[in-house]
């Protein structure tokens, strides 16, 4: 046999005798060539800000549940009910009521006993004669009473001055871009992201009506245009501005 033929067997046969590699490291290999990142053009500066504005939510109405007892003849639920409504509507006072809750408490002799809730977003400026009102329209059959009043704002207030605090974010940021492009000529910044953080909205109070009439007594005489309740809304922004660097 040549010596060159008998090199070219000893060659192959040691490749034979070679251990694969194992998949796991294939795997890898092939991972790191997939994931190689090389970045493409020049690098950017950047500036990190962390914006926070902030505003006071203003209403001048209350949301109000009134609390009906009712006891009727069998099958007469539907006709009190809007009778109910009605009485509701004429207290004069603008707000649409509405039935929000209402169950059977019992029979008794002929008679169905029913307690209902009744809910109206009232102005604060007519909240004093409220106890006036249901006292007055309360008969054999009917008791009603003001279970509870809510100051504090609707979610349309609360979205109006959210959308007031975000324009005052984006006028913050234009204006951090202007006076950037100022400061240094030779870059162009913008705005590479922006990121709006949490609000802040205080739970809501509820009143007891004793409370209430406590509190709305002493204003009723002196309200004029009225005392608005307020909570404060807060808004926060993470910025980050870049501009490219000039290639040199």
């Amino acid at each position: 046999m040549p010596r060159n033929h008998t090199l070219t067997v000893v060659l192959i046969l040691a490749a034979l005798a070679l251990p694969a590699a194992p998949a796991w490291a294939q795997k890898a290999a092939e991972s790191d060539a997939e994931t190689a990142i090389e970045r493409q053009g020049p690098a950017d500066d950047e500036v990190t800000l962390e914006l926070s504005v902030e505003d006071w939510v203003e209403t001048r109405t209350a949301t109000v549940r009134v609390g009906a007892d009712l006891a009727v003849e069998s099958g007469r639920f539907g006709a009190a009910r809007q009778d109910l409504v009605a009485t509701l509507q004429g207290f004069g006072t603008g707000a649409e009521w509405r039935i929000v809750d209402f169950g059977k408490l019992g029979d008794d002799a002929g008679f169905e006993r029913w307690r209902l809730v009744a809910e109206a977003r009232v102005p604060e400026a007519t909240l004093a004669e409220l106890a006036g009102k249901t006292k007055d329209a309360t008969r054999p059959g009917r008791a009603l009473s003001v279970a509870s009043i809510e100051y504090t704002p609707t979610l349309a207030e609360r979205e109006a001055v959210l959308d007031r605090l975000r324009a005052r974010v984006y006028d913050r940021v234009a204006a951090e871009i202007a006076a950037l492009n100022k400061a240094f000529p030779d870059r162009r910044f913008r705005v590479r992201s922006l990121m709006m953080g949490t609000v802040h909205r205080p739970m809501p109070q509820m009143m007891t009506m004793a409370r209430a009439e406590g509190a709305m007594a002493g204003k009723a005489a002196d309200m004029g245009g009225g005392l608005a309740g307020a909570e404060k809304a807060q808004m926060t922004a993470r910025v980050t501005l870049a501009a490219t660097v000039p290639a040199e």
